[in-house]
């Protein structure tokens, strides 16, 4: 018998983080109480500025614990608070507006008795674009727990111009003993998920499991729908801060998506003309530069080989 089998099953706290949208989080709710593994506990956290989300709760779901933060916290006050409510062995912190799949509970538990060393097991997804569900999903891999050794390769996932999708950040289930203190930048903006997960990477590995465990539903609400050139700015200087242990690549291959992102889809006007210009020498220069790092090429290989295995 092996050590998984024997093994005592980890204690999991799931949060659905709310804010004021009570038709939503109802979904949320049920696909989480549909667990094949009933072994967890459920907290919504309700970060609303009106009453309907806490209305639906009691009326529909009595017997669920049920948290209003009051006064309303910013976004990411409400993601610590909930951190530090933890008082399981790990956590989820799920959106309002997403759906766990019936098994996610009983495989984050299997992932987490078979990598007792990762602070943080991530999983695939459906995608649901505005009510659709895509094709492919989330991420592709070759292996059924995939394992993410530093932060610099979590950063190549996002960043790598030769990537094969991530796993979405709801369904992140976290090892509380290797978090410990460490909490979400509360001026990190869009990217303060990202940022968070690379500073946990940089602690211990990341596993990512293959099988979708989640949807991922995309809306019109979605932070990711919404442009904003100061977060890109931001998230940035943090690359070019932490380059000592993320790589001059990393800071390399996200400079090119600032570059191409924020000056190159300009409207036509003399200035814009201009900045292209500017924009396209320094891609030409960043074709050259990333071409001559081996990296680039391990990236191209491995998605190759994903692709190969996805096919066959």
């Amino acid at each position: 018998m092996t050590a998984t089998a024997t093994a005592k099953a980890p204690t999991l706290g799931i949060f659905i983080l709310c804010h004021n949208r009570p038709e939503e989080t109802r979904h949320a709710i049920r696909s989480v109480l549909e667990q094949s593994d009933p072994d967890f506990t459920l907290t919504i956290s309700d970060n609303s500025s009106n009453d309907e989300v806490q209305a639906m709760v009691a009326a529909e779901f009595p017997t669920v614990r049920y948290v209003r933060r009051t006064p309303m916290l910013p976004a990411m006050q409400h993601f610590n608070r909930c951190i530090d409510d933890v008082r399981t062995d790990y956590f989820c912190l799920f959106h309002d507006d997403d759906l766990m799949a019936p098994r996610f509970v009983e495989q984050m538990k299997m992932a987490a008795l078979a990598h007792p060393q990762a602070i943080a097991l991530g999983c695939n997804a459906v995608i649901e674009v505005f009510g659709q569900p895509q094709a492919q999903a989330s991420f592709l891999a070759r292996k059924e727990h995939d394992t993410i050794a530093t932060a610099q390769s979590l950063a190549a996932r996002y960043f790598s111009r030769a990537q094969s999708g991530i796993a979405p950040f709801p369904g992140y289930v976290y090892q509380t003993r290797l978090v410990g203190g460490l909490r979400f930048l509360t001026d990190g903006g869009k990217y303060a998920d990202v940022t968070w997960l690379l500073e946990l990477a940089r602690k211990a590995a990341v596993v990512w499991i293959r099988l979708p465990l989640m949807t991922y539903r995309m809306h019109g609400g979605n932070d990711g729908n919404t442009e904003s050139r100061r977060d890109r700015l931001r998230f940035l200087a943090y690359l070019k801060r932490n380059q000592s242990w993320l790589g001059q690549g990393i800071l390399q291959d996200y400079r090119c998506s600032f570059v191409y992102k924020t000056l190159l889809k300009q409207p036509d006007s003399g200035h814009a003309q201009r900045r292209r210009a500017v924009a396209r020498a320094f891609l030409s220069a960043y074709r050259w530069t990333r071409y001559a790092r081996a990296a680039t090429y391990q990236a191209l290989l491995e998605r190759a080989l994903v692709k190969r295995a996805q096919q066959a």
